[in-house]
């Protein structure tokens, strides 16, 4: 909404009838994996068959010659038992053991005794082998190779190994997506207390919570990097002001302090734009700003906006906020975009409204960092999709919305339900901003007068109308956690929205139901 005369007539729009498809994103999900059994054999090299391969492991000499023994012969059963061994290079023909030991299958007394031995390879080598010998005697007997194979289980444990490595690498990243790391930030930022949680999905006062409209699929809930306006309230509540009188009457209206002021520069030229009035009148306002800028003044144009030629005002305009001490400053850009009525409508030259919004919103972070970019529409414009030229997520910290009781007015819960879920209601920016990950806004909002407007005599103006306030509070307590800031537009000029609760008092009934809830 325009503070300045020189606004023209609010436009008959009728709401849009369609309705929005988004898709829940989903976190990635972990493959499981099987690990396969091995064999008995596999595992316990004393159950081999006699009939398997032997693993072929080096020569070992043994330090000293073992106890003479009888000569091999080939009788049954001892004699065949002798000569497989001979054959196997476990004896030599003079019943020696200097020679290729066969290590799978060593006989039962024998396997005992080297186990026994074996208790102490890992400190110094026996007195009958080397420590290589023993070490690899140790691994063999005890991590399940059998003859003629390689051992098994330090493979396996190598591949499990692996295939757990890739599991936490797969996983680890879904720790630091945008969702995520959005919420850590804003908890840790935000100054109010925290709120209840919020229901998954956006849905208007009077449906069922965290439900969607018919036919809709929402994102999974996502908040934005940057903090909320400070507040000691549920949320940061404000109001559109030129002075500080008329803040202060607001906050004596409703009985609580007053969070932030929606501002607007006047924009005849760039000095009205890069060193606006308000720095002086706001400078003793211990809450914060939000400043509404044209994307650029009377005497400028989109094209050398998108050109680039104005990069310079824009970081001049940065500076100035820093020197004012109002750097953390919400900056309304070319609020309104997809009105007809502002010189910077972005369905005159849509891909030179995007590169002209990219420039300015770069060269004011150049010069002030903490600057937070709002980009704002008007609820149920005109004639195009506003979310097709939305600038990006590294160009845009919040996601705004001004949602008047006109084109169409809410009379009824239904007809609030209706509108809010509708393309570019309230509700469908809600959406919009969280799959984006970022926090929204209310910068102007407000009941319309039947009478002395636009609105009113086509029959599209709600009026003095209790329930839509009484709507606006659920959703701005629903989702208190991701909204930025919401500011109500109390506004007594002839020619406008006539939405004034105060000084003047136009519409008592909304007046009574606001001071009851604020």
């Amino acid at each position: 909404m325009d503070r300045s005369p020189a606004r023209g007539a609010d436009p008959a729009v009728g709401p849009d009838t369609g309705t929005q498809r988004l898709v829940r994103d989903e976190l990635p999900r972990a493959r499981p994996f099987r690990s396969k059994q091995g064999s008995a054999s596999r595992l316990n090299p004393g159950r081999e068959e006699s009939g398997r391969a032997t693993m072929i492991m080096p020569p070992v000499r043994l330090n000293s010659k073992p106890e003479a023994r009888p000569a091999a012969d080939t009788s049954e059963p001892t004699g065949r038992r002798r000569a497989t061994e001979s054959a196997r290079g476990g004896k030599t023909a003079d019943d020696s053991l200097d020679g290729i030991l066969p290590v799978a299958s060593p006989a039962e007394d024998g396997r005992s005794r080297d186990r026994d031995a074996r208790a102490g390879a890992f400190t110094e080598p026996a007195a009958d082998g080397s420590l290589p010998s023993r070490i690899t005697d140790w691994i063999i007997e005890h991590w399940g190779a059998k003859s003629g194979s390689p051992p098994y289980l330090p493979v396996v444990l190598v591949v499990v190994a692996v295939v757990l490595a890739l599991v936490a690498w797969t996983l680890g990243p879904a720790q630091h997506t945008q969702e995520n790391v959005s919420a850590t930030n804003l908890t840790a930022q935000t100054q109010s207390p925290a709120p209840a949680a919020e229901s998954a999905v956006p849905s208007a006062p009077g449906a069922a919570p965290g439900t969607a409209p018919t036919g809709t699929a929402v994102a999974a809930p996502a908040t934005g990097p940057v903090a909320r306006a400070a507040t000691d309230g549920l949320f940061p509540s404000g109001v559109a002001a030129h002075t500080m009188a008329e803040v202060n009457a607001w906050a004596a209206f409703r009985g609580r302090p007053v969070d932030v002021v929606v501002t607007y520069t006047d924009r005849a030229d760039w000095d009205d734009v890069v060193s606006p009035w308000m720095g002086g009148v706001f400078a003793n306002y211990p809450g914060t700003l939000v400043v509404s800028v044209p994307l650029f003044p009377e005497v400028g144009n989109m094209t050398s906006c998108a050109a680039g030629d104005y990069n310079a005002k824009w970081r001049q305009f940065g500076r100035w906020l820093v020197n004012q001490g109002r750097g953390d400053s919400f900056v309304r850009l070319g609020w309104e975009f997809n009105g007809k009525w502002f010189d910077w409508y972005a369905g005159a030259n849509p891909t030179a409204y995007v590169k002209c919004f990219q420039n300015a919103s770069s060269s004011i972070r150049s010069a002030d960092p903490a600057a937070r970019i709002d980009w704002n529409l008007n609820a149920h414009g005109p004639d195009y999709n506003a979310y097709d030229v939305y600038p990006g997520n590294d160009y845009v910290d919040v996601i705004g919305i001004d949602s008047y009781d006109q084109y169409p007015p809410s009379r009824t819960v239904k007809e609030f339900t209706d509108q809010c879920n509708a393309p570019q209601g309230l509700c469908d920016v809600i959406r919009f901003a969280r799959q984006h990950g970022k926090l929204f806004s209310v910068p102007e909002w407000g009941v319309v007068s039947q009478r002395n407007t636009v609105a009113g005599a086509r029959g599209a103006a709600g009026g003095d109308n209790p329930l839509y306030i009484q709507q606006m509070y659920s959703v701005f307590r629903q989702y208190a956690i991701s909204l930025a800031y919401e500011a109500y537009f109390n506004e007594g000029d002839s020619g406008d929205v006539h939405s004034s609760l105060v000084n003047p008092n136009m519409h008592p009934a909304s007046a009574s139901t606001y001071n009851s809830l604020w």
